[in-house]
């Protein structure tokens, strides 16, 4: 009977002992497989990662550096838009001074020519007098409507100005002001938030194919190339109006200006 005792003894005693080895095997053979990757393997992993991150700070330099440009390029319109509306103030200041004493000469106009039609015997040359009087009226209530279609601009921005510039061209087809009426309905586009670059390209376009003769005509192409060139990014497009300015208008300040941007 004690031999039977201390058999069950010994066997309960070796059964934990026996599970201990078990275990510490297991666990050796998971650290062999984890091991077992090869260390080629995982550097060419890391590799890739690192190649990955370099890449992805590249693009994003890359990115940083295109916006910087465009805003350099936005600041440099915004700029020149302000530095032509300062320009444009002093000339509008000049035409109210001109317009203001016409409006008596208008007056007296009206007086003599109303006297001439209640005299019947005037001469042939006083009704061509009478005739080149009518037209220089005319002239100046076109720049009268002109002034006034731009004054709306100085009391309410570009967005107020564009409606009263469009009526002035419609109700007067045939004034000398047109060219320049499209001209500044092209800048008053620019500079609305956001800009209307298409509406301000036919502006200027119309402003350069229909009216040549007109000193705006230069300024325009200038700025149908500056728009080819930032906007656009058409650099073809933008050396064949610098090109066309040039060579029409050699010795305006913007074919100057378009010879430094010649070389895109």
């Amino acid at each position: 009977m004690k031999k039977i005792v201390l058999l069950t003894s010994i066997l309960c005693v070796s059964t934990p002992l026996f599970a201990i080895q078990i275990e510490q095997r297991d666990l050796s053979s998971n650290n062999n497989a984890v091991g077992n990757v090869p260390a080629t393997q995982q550097s060419t992993q890391f590799w890739e990662l690192h190649q990955q991150i370099q890449q992805l700070q590249t693009q994003i330099r890359q990115l940083r550096g295109q916006i910087e440009e465009q805003d350099n390029q936005i600041d440099q319109l915004n700029n020149d838009l302000k530095n032509r509306y300062t320009d444009l103030d002093q000339r509008l200041e000049i035409l109210n001074q001109k317009i203001d004493p016409d409006t008596d000469t208008e007056t007296a106009q009206d007086g003599e020519a109303a006297s001439t039609e209640q005299n019947p015997s005037q001469t042939p040359s006083s009704q061509n007098t009478t005739t080149s009087t009518a037209g220089a009226q005319n002239t100046q209530l076109d720049e009268a409507a002109y002034n006034m279609a731009y004054e709306a601009y100085k009391q309410g921005g570009a967005a107020k100005a564009i409606a009263p510039m469009e009526n002035f061209i419609k109700n007067h087809p045939n004034s000398p002001y047109v060219s320049h009426a499209y001209y500044w309905l092209g800048e008053f586009n620019l500079s609305l938030t956001p800009p209307n670059y298409n509406q301000a390209k036919d502006n200027f376009a119309i402003v350069a194919g229909n009216y040549p003769q007109s000193n705006k005509a230069p300024s325009a192409l200038y700025r149908l190339s500056e728009i080819a060139k930032n906007i656009d990014k058409d650099t073809p497009k933008a050396r064949e109006y610098y090109l066309r300015l040039i060579q029409k208008y050699p010795d305006s300040n913007d074919a100057k200006t378009a010879r430094t941007s010649i070389n895109l």
